[in-house]
Parts: C-alpha cells; sequence; structure tokens
C-alpha cells in the first residue's frame, strides 16, 4: 500500500510538472509623467521563501542621471501579490544605480551592491531577509585599481556618457563610469567564494575610454573584498553562472561599435580559477542583442535533475526598426543544454517594447522572471516593471518538464 501511495504521488507530481505554467503580475505601474520611474529591476528568492524584486526608484524622470532611490517590493505568494513599496536607501539628490543581489547561503545573508552617486562601489546586508538593511559600506577602494579613478577622457567623449537624450545630462567633465552587475548577479561557488560582476574603464590609447567588465570576490563571507580580474575590451553589464565543471562563465552585454548596430552579440568567457583570471572571449551567436544587459541563471544541475539546464533572457530583436527606434523589443528566455555553448531560439515572454530582465529559480523549481516593457505600439520599454512565473513545460512547450 505504501509503494502504491508512493507512486500516485510520483505521477501526480510528473503530471503537474508537465502542465504548463504561466503566471503575470504588474509589479511597478507607470506614473503620471513616469515620474517616478521605475527601472533596472532585480529578483531574489530571501531564506525565508519570500521573493523580493529591487528598482531604481527614479524620481526625475527616465534619464539615467538623478534622484534615485533603492526600493524594493516583497511577495509572500510566489509573485502573485506584491507588498507596498519599500525603501532601502534614498541618498538625497544623489544617484544610487546598478542595484545587484545575492544570498550567501552559508550565513544566510543578503547582499545588494550598488553604485553610490553613481561612482563609488558600496553595499548593504540583511540578515533578516530583508526586512532590513544594515549600510551602506564602502568598498571602492578594495575592488577597484587607484589609476582607474583618475582617468580623463578625450575631449568631446563626454557626449558617450549621455542618457541617450531622454532628459538627463553627465556632470560637465565627468568622464569615468563604473557599474556593477545589474540583477541577481552576486554567485556564490562551490568553494563558498561570493564573486560578483562589474565594470569600469580603460584608456586604450589617446584618452579615449573603453568598457571592460572585471569581478570582484570574498572568501570569508563579505569581510574582506578583492579584485579579480578584468574580463575583456568592449565588455559591460555582465552575470556569472558557475559551470557544473567549476568553471565560471561570464555572459556580457556587448559594447562593440565595429558589430553595432546590426550585428551584436553578447559575448561570453569563462574562468578556471573562480574568477582571478579569464579566458578569451567570443561571441555567442545565438544571443542576438540590441545593446542591452541579460540575464544569465542556473536551471538545473544534471546530479540534481538528470540534465545541466541554464536560463538567459534578453531583447532578442536587431537594433532599429521604424516603431522600436531604440531596438529594445521581445524579450525572449532561452535554454542551454551544454554549459552555455550553445542556445534555443527560446521563447517570448512580450514581443513589444522590452529591456532589462532578470531571474531567479524558486525552491519549487518554477521560475520567477521580471522584466521592463511598455504597450504595444509604444516606443517606450521603461514604462512598467512585470513579474512571470513559468516552469520547464511552459518554456519548452512540453517537450522538457521537471518531476
Amino acid at each position: 500500500m505504501k509503494r502504491l501511495l508512493t507512486l500516485l504521488c510520483l505521477a501526480a507530481g510528473l503530471q503537474a510538472a508537465a502542465t504548463p505554467l504561466l503566471e503575470t503580475t504588474l509589479v511597478f505601474p507607470t506614473a503620471p509623467l513616469n515620474k517616478p520611474n521605475y527601472r533596472i529591476p532585480a529578483i531574489l528568492q530571501a531564506p525565508n521563501g519570500d521573493l523580493l524584486i529591487f528598482a531604481e526608484k527614479r524620481n526625475d524622470g527616465i534619464g539615467d542621471i538623478g534622484n534615485h532611490d533603492i526600493v524594493l517590493k516583497r511577495s509572500r505568494d510566489k509573485g502573485r501579490t506584491w507588498s507596498a513599496e519599500q525603501v532601502i536607501f534614498d541618498d538625497q539628490d544623489a544617484t544610487c544605480t546598478d542595484i545587484t543581489v545575492g544570498l550567501d547561503r552559508s550565513t544566510g545573508k543578503l547582499w545588494l551592491f550598488f553604485l553610490r552617486d553613481k561612482k563609488r562601489f558600496s553595499c548593504f546586508t540583511s540578515a533578516d531577509s530583508g526586512a532590513s538593511w544594515q549600510g551602506p559600506v564602502l568598498i571602492h577602494e578594495q575592488v577597484t585599481k587607484p589609476g582607474w579613478d583618475r582617468l580623463v577622457a578625450a575631449k568631446g567623449e563626454e557626449a558617450d556618457h549621455s542618457s541617450g537624450g531622454r532628459g538627463a545630462v553627465w556632470a560637465r567633465g565627468w568622464a569615468q563610469r563604473y557599474g556593477v552587475g545589474p540583477g541577481n548577479a552576486l554567485v556564490q561557488l562551490k568553494s563558498g567564494r561570493l564573486l560578483v560582476p562589474a565594470r569600469h574603464r580603460e584608456d586604450t590609447g589617446r584618452g579615449r575610454l573603453r568598457s571592460f567588465a572585471h569581478c570582484f570576490f570574498s572568501d570569508d563571507h563579505g569581510a574582506t573584498w578583492r579584485l579579480g580580474g578584468t574580463i575583456g575590451e568592449h565588455t559591460s553589464e555582465c552575470q556569472l553562472v558557475e559551470l557544473a565543471n567549476g568553471d565560471v562563465l561570464v555572459v556580457s552585454r556587448n559594447e562593440s561599435t565595429e558589430d553595432a548596430p546590426d550585428n551584436l552579440r553578447h559575448l561570453v568567457a569563462t574562468s578556471k580559477d573562480g574568477g582571478a583570471t579569464w579566458g578569451p572571449l567570443s561571441r555567442a551567436e545565438e544571443l542576438l542583442t540590441p545593446r542591452c544587459h541579460g540575464a544569465t541563471e542556473r536551471l538545473t544541475l544534471a546530479v540534481q535533475h538528470g540534465k545541466n539546464r541554464l536560463l538567459f533572457s534578453s531583447p532578442a530583436s536587431p537594433f532599429r526598426q521604424a516603431e522600436h527606434p531604440y531596438g529594445r523589443y521581445n524579450l525572449t528566455v532561452r535554454l542551454s543544454y551544454d554549459e552555455g555553448a550553445t542556445w534555443t531560439a527560446g521563447k517570448t515572454i512580450w514581443p513589444h517594447p522590452s529591456a532589462y530582465s532578470d531571474s531567479v529559480v524558486l525552491d519549487d523549481q518554477t521560475v520567477g522572471l521580471v522584466y521592463e516593457r511598455g504597450d504595444k505600439g509604444s516606443t517606450h520599454y521603461w514604462d512598467e516593471i512585470h513579474f512571470v512565473r513559468f516552469n520547464l513545460a511552459w518554456l519548452t512547450n512540453g517537450r522538457d518538464c521537471l518531476p
């Protein structure tokens, strides 16, 4: 009788896993005149099971520079409903940007990294699943080289640092831009190391500053941080994933002018020493991109669920079309069954204007994904932030599922 009940439960579980699941919820709606405007979301499942979505609250509107706070919303029912907004940090009129989060599984501590005033690496921590936050703590000197702060752009290059004509400009003469993540981008390796993706600029000659991703890490649960390896020229916003063999894969936005506007692909590289050094860059040919951030996440390992599966989400779109002047639309989720060597054609989450996204695998093996989007017929990919929860059966149209 006990064996029969076990078999019946297993069959019911397999049937449930094979049933496609897709749920969607609006988390941050459009405000009048986009003031405030919520951008660059990150998502994390806290130790108590709650889902947390973080965002930049751009009080002045859609520009990349201005009065930006760090806020979160919480869900206790796997994303079906969301709490009121919780302010983590209001730094007066300063720009708090590039929210990057992660969990130390050993301590249960949540980490939130960001750029304070868009210039200095800083962080918060939480020991109570995000109910309260400690910080900010400045870690800038630990995770940068002194020369990076002293770089000066060539005359006229300041224009490269504009917000794309969307209402904000950089301070005059300000030449250097750092970045971290963004998204659920801190990874904890099997060794316990906490590894965080970041980026900076370097002078490649004649005062021309180019974008380079790098990483930093801690081997003492965040008591101290160390600068890791530089990843490669034209890399930028990126996320990391530990591969089954212990290597670390980085998937980066592509800032190359040679490949733009209609031949951009995300750039990838691997590290065999936990981020201390990185191998050569290559183009992930399936990962078409209009120059936008993409989210990378481990779904399963073969030793636990039969197959190695990775997830990747970003706008899969040409750079520009008449109805899409920014080139950011067709938010798509892809799978890799060979640890990032190749990727499936994927499935569209939202075919209309859409941009930054982030994902997390929940404790029931469903996927939570948060993303920016605008309405059909709009050119505004920045208007709203939505959440979707789906399973592998939905993503693969029933061709693959998890028990």
